[in-house]
């Protein structure tokens, strides 16, 4: 018998009718996705864990409240994060940095292996799985004091590692080892960076939405409801590699200057007269100072300015008719107001051929507004912790679509102490993001930043004080706070090793790791 023709494309389409895709877009058909699925179907532990994110995030939504968390480097932290927070975040830059399948470290630049996070996510929930083994175990008929250790995983894919086959061979991965959701955002993946390094280069909007549909496509043949993010860089970026998308026209900036040649032609002939290094980044500069680059709409407006008639009225009646649309019906609005203006936005293409745009949180408000659609909840990365931003995002995208969730991420890369906001200040940022919408906020690198700090005091205690810092400075700290790793071989579970032993070999097992004499058996009855 066909399997195809007993009524499960029937059941996809119900299945995309149901409350939690409410407004979700496809545009394939349920029999597309059957067409491509296997015979034999598949249960995945990511499409649990995907749900109970699902409630989660809903729940804080209508809560007015946040899952917050951090970025975690190892079992250890996933573990420890278990018994103060909901959710747990994988970080891309972490992985790149401490993490890469290839073992070859570096900064954040999406360059490592397409597994690395993956990979990762895996270890992080079988750290998971084990621990919630070992604590169901060791658990008496009063589960008041259970902790659960099965927080959603959220992992980074970046800026999705190539094409749409890329696309969704990460997808499936990210599915397979554990990932509850997932985030990919609209930078260019062969020049990706950290969302707070300069050198951005975005892809056309239609581009990152094909990228969300190949995601999207390859969760529902996977029968999954694995979240889906849509991370924006615009507001910080700088570059777009194409102008194919009429929705980009009105961020993309040209030469207003019609004497002085294209920058391309401009820097090769200063290489061909031997000029290296900074000088070329000067005559870039200088270029476009007397390029007078600017978008084209301050172009019509600045051509208003310098013709002197009824300057304020044209220039609010051009700000109210300028529909944003493609860079053609711009010109074609700009000459019923008596406006020819010399514009070329291929003048200052950069000499990897980029254009340049102006970045800022309403492109960032707009290409969130076009992906709202074909994800789950949208992310704008920005430069500086700025609450009045944060609103201002949050209100452009929201007045759109007010039931899309919104993240935010409380990066490390920001230095809060300069950020002109007080203690209180910071230590109300995150309530005050969760009443404008933000479900989701996270401290991206603070594995990173808590290994390398802790490490350091320890180390430096150890250069002056010996074996006596070590005891002052984690022992003891770990016995004050009560931190289950004090009693590590209990930790990694010894005891449920023990447990698996007996039930083979029964009680009296002479190998027995945690019997008679094991030298963590002085710090049970220890006072100190």
């Amino acid at each position: 018998m066909d399997y195809r023709s007993d009524g499960e494309a029937t059941k996809i389409a119900a299945w995309w009718g149901k409350k939690r895709f409410e407004g979700i877009k496809r545009p394939y058909t349920a029999e597309k996705v059957l067409s491509l699925r296997g015979t034999l179907s598949q249960e995945y532990f990511s499409n649990k864990m995907a749900k109970k994110l699902w409630k989660i995030l809903k729940h804080r939504k209508e809560s007015s409240t946040t899952s917050l968390t951090v970025g975690v480097l190892d079992p250890i932290q996933i573990i420890q994060l278990s018994k103060y927070m909901d959710t747990a975040y994988v970080s891309g830059w972490q992985c790149s940095s401490t993490a890469s399948s290839s073992n070859e470290p570096g900064p954040d630049l999406a360059d490592y292996p397409m597994d690395t996070v993956p990979r990762k996510v895996e270890q992080l929930l079988m750290a998971q799985q084990f621990h919630d083994r070992m604590q169901n175990a060791n658990m008496s008929s009063d589960a008041r004091a259970r902790c659960d250790f099965m927080c959603p995983i959220i992992a980074d894919a970046d800026a999705g590692f190539g094409g749409i086959t890329a696309n969704m061979k990460l997808a499936k991965l990210m599915v397979e080892k554990g990932a509850a959701a997932v985030h990919v955002e609209d930078q260019c993946p062969g020049t990706k960076k950290c969302g707070h390094m300069a050198g951005k280069v975005l892809v056309p909007t239609q581009e990152h939405i094909t990228r969300l549909i190949a995601f999207r496509l390859q969760f529902d043949i996977m029968n999954v409801e694995t979240v889906l993010i849509a991370r924006t860089d615009a507001e910080a970026a700088t570059m777009l590699t194409s102008t194919i998308d009429p929705r980009d026209h009105e961020f993309v900036i040209g030469s207003t200057n019609a004497d002085i040649e294209d920058l391309y032609t401009t820097l090769v002939k200063a290489e061909r007269h031997g000029v290296r290094g900074v000088k070329l980044v000067e005559i870039e500069a200088e270029w476009l100072k007397n390029a007078k680059v600017c978008t084209f709409d301050h172009a019509v407006e600045r051509e208003i300015r310098n013709s002197g008639v009824n300057v304020e009225m044209r220039i609010a009646n051009w700000r109210t008719a300028y529909r944003h649309g493609s860079i053609k019906e711009a010109r074609d609005l700009a000459k019923t107001f008596g406006v020819t203006v010399h514009w070329d936005w291929d003048a200052p293409r950069t000499r990897e051929g980029f254009y340049r745009v102006v970045g800022g949180t309403l492109h960032a408000i707009k290409r969130c507004r076009a992906y709202a659609p074909y994800s789950d909840m949208l992310w704008m990365e920005s430069k500086t912790p700025d609450h009045t931003q944060a609103a201002c995002f949050a209100k452009g995208v929201l007045y759109a679509y007010p039931q899309k969730l919104l993240a935010y991420n409380l990066s490390p890369s920001f230095n809060w102490d300069v950020a002109g906001i007080s203690d209180d200040e910071i230590k109300n940022f995150v309530g005050e993001l969760a009443k404008l919408g933000y479900v989701f906020q996270f401290i991206t690198l603070a594995g990173f930043h808590v290994n390398g700090l802790a490490i350091d005091a320890l180390l430096r205690g150890m250069k002056s004080d010996g074996m006596f810092a070590y005891v002052r400075d984690v022992q003891r700290q770990e016995r004050v706070h009560g931190v289950e790793t004090l009693e590590h071989q209990k930790w990694s579970g010894a005891n449920y090793i023990d447990a698996l032993m007996t039930a083979v070999s029964g009680e009296s097992v002479s190998l027995k790791a945690m019997g008679e004499g094991v030298t963590e058996d002085g710090f049970r009855d220890s006072k100190l």
